[in-house]
């Protein structure tokens, strides 16, 4: 069971009130020991808990460099010593008047802030343990992440691979291929065969569900749109635009693939006069800007971002997931109705090669 901060705290800062009030006993009475240090003790928690945790969570994100580590927990922790300091100087005139001498009283600044850099140590101390633990933690939900994101793409692959062999997608390929031998195009016949071989071998070529450069991805999803051109002839209008300096970029294995495929079936493939989908990539801002648009029926008839239906098909509820484990916060995936006046899926990625 993992403990809570606040629990950790009260642990922590009671096992130091108990090493600072056995300190120097023999030089003071007990009593002013146990209260003095309970004061100080308690300080230094509410300081460490409520004023540097926020600081660190603020300026300390997973990824932040060791100089900028070092920086803010050497700075924040002296300043917050100062305050400690100040606040125990203070409050500790009161306990020293009840238990040691009624002349107790603060003649000059340095009673208040001279022991400063001395409970900066401490709070620095505090801060380096806090900072390893935090890294730790974040390092243990990477890995988390990591492994979910394998078994959704794992998952993902063997989706994408099953429906493409699928009954109704094997009659519809088979189905064209035998067109086109009876018509006696006979090399349009031996293209189309190729073209599905090399979709069902590139579905295969990545075991391990890991990430692909972005030209792979598109390759994938022209191998696609080609088939099912053959397929639906001049009633699919397909596009693929993807700018040239994102073609490098590392995504997830298949993740355009079903969200293609969703807009083929729905705004083509369903329709009498078919339809257009269109699939972009770009980069920009540092980031990459994916989207599948379509000018289909779209979005339900009242706005809400519900697709084609009474609920978001597996292939969008399948992206959607795995894009959040794979990227986390990073990443942003939304619904709309995009300018073809149909679905327009958009996802916006850390770009990385």
């Amino acid at each position: 069971m993992r403990l809570s901060f606040w629990r950790l705290q009260l642990l922590g800062w009671t096992a130091f009130w108990i090493a600072m009030a056995a300190s120097r006993v023999g030089r003071f009475p007990l009593p002013f020991m146990i209260a003095s240090k309970g004061v100080f003790a308690a300080l230094g928690c509410l300081i460490s808990g409520l004023l540097l945790r926020p600081i660190y969570r603020r300026f300390l994100n997973a990824d932040a460099s060791l100089l900028r580590t070092i920086a803010v927990t050497a700075s924040a922790s002296y300043l917050a010593a100062a305050v400690w300091t100040a606040a125990d100087s203070i409050l500790d005139i009161p306990i020293s008047r009840a238990l040691l001498s009624n002349n107790a009283h603060i003649s000059n600044l340095w009673q208040i802030f001279g022991g400063t850099l001395y409970d900066a140590f401490a709070l620095l101390s505090w801060s380096v343990l806090y900072v390893a633990i935090k890294h730790q933690q974040a390092m243990q939900a990477q890995r988390e992440r990591a492994l979910r994101a394998e078994a959704l793409a794992q998952s993902a692959r063997l989706e994408a691979l099953r429906s493409q062999i699928g009954p109704h997608f094997l009659f519809n390929a088979l189905n064209a291929i035998s067109t086109l031998v009876l018509d006696g195009r006979s090399t349009e016949a031996a293209t189309m065969i190729a073209r599905v071989a090399d979709l069902l071998r590139t579905t295969l070529r990545n075991p391990d569900g890991g990430d692909v450069p972005l030209s792979d991805e598109l390759d994938v999803v022209r191998r696609y749109l080609e088939i099912e051109q053959v397929r639906l002839g001049d009633r699919m209008r397909a596009d693929v635009v993807a700018d040239g300096s994102a073609m490098k970029a590392r995504v997830p294995s298949l993740i355009l693939q079903p969200l293609v495929e969703n807009a083929v079936r729905h705004a083509v493939a369903e329709r009498e006069n078919g339809g257009r989908v269109v699939v972009s990539a770009e980069r920009r801002d540092g980031r990459l800007h994916l989207a599948v648009e379509d000018d289909g029926p779209g979005l339900s008839v009242d706005g809400a971002t519900q697709p084609r239906g009474d609920r978001p098909g597996i292939g969008i509820a399948n992206t959607r997931e795995r894009l959040a484990q794979h990227y986390g916060l990073e990443q942003r995936f939304s619904l709309e109705r995009g300018p073809l006046g149909g679905l327009r899926v958009t996802m916006e990625l850390p770009y990385r090669e």
